[in-house]
């Protein structure tokens, strides 16, 4: 092979995962779309992803799914992982219908060329890659390079939609309460609002009066 030949084939994409799980143990959030939840609706892995689905918003416009954690408990051995990722076993508990984000994970596309998103990711030069393999990967580097246009052209307005339904129940039901339930409703907010801002208060003055103890630990030390 001569020197020009070898180096178009070093150049070659070749990534085979090797289920290490250095992505899924350092991705706390992973993004979805539209795509995926059609394609789990479908082979029934919606169950399994629902109590991790979450609704991201960004001021002023953007809006995007993710799955993340809720708060992670102190026995949680992987607390800043994928919450689908079994951080004991070393698997992805959705692995034959995971994400496209990490189907397609580290190729990506850009509508014009494909591209690396991860130069250190351990599958890359793992193995081999036929043409039928290649092609696959680069289809699905596709597939999510669609899913994030329509995702971010839908979801918005989806969420919108959604919250203007929520807002307008939420007037009709109040309009709906007698004169006596909408002060009752209207103390409870009240007292409500009262207690937050005495917590609030009494945290302010716990974090000075530590500030001041360690102040006055550092004097007596001088």
């Amino acid at each position: 092979m001569s020197d020009s030949e070898s180096s178009k084939e070093s150049k070659k994409y070749v990534h085979n995962c090797t289920k290490c799980g250095s992505c899924c143990e350092k991705w706390s959030e992973v993004p979805i779309f539209i795509e995926d939840l059609q394609k789990w609706i479908a082979d029934g892995t919606i169950h399994h992803v629902l109590p991790f689905l979450q609704i991201q918003e960004t001021p002023p416009a953007y809006v995007r799914l993710i799955l993340k954690k809720p708060a992670a408990g102190e026995e949680d051995p992987n607390p800043s992982g994928c919450p689908l990722y079994d951080y004991s076993n070393k698997i992805c508990n959705i692995y034959s219908s995971m994400p496209l984000h990490c189907a397609s994970y580290p190729l990506a596309y850009n509508g014009e060329k494909f591209y690396l998103v991860d130069r250190d990711s351990p599958g890359l030069g793992n193995g081999t890659m036929t043409a039928e393999t290649l092609e696959s990967a680069r289809e699905i580097a596709r597939n999510q390079f669609d899913a994030v246009s329509s995702s971010s052209a839908i979801l918005p307005l989806l969420y919108t939609m959604i919250i203007s339904s929520i807002m307008k129940k939420s007037q009709e039901a109040m309009a709906s309460l007698s004169d006596e339930d909408q002060q009752q409703l209207e103390e409870l907010l009240s007292k409500s609002k009262d207690d937050q801002e005495t917590e609030d208060e009494t945290d302010s003055q716990e974090e000075w009066e530590d500030i001041t103890a360690v102040e006055e630990d550092t004097e007596k030390e001088e």
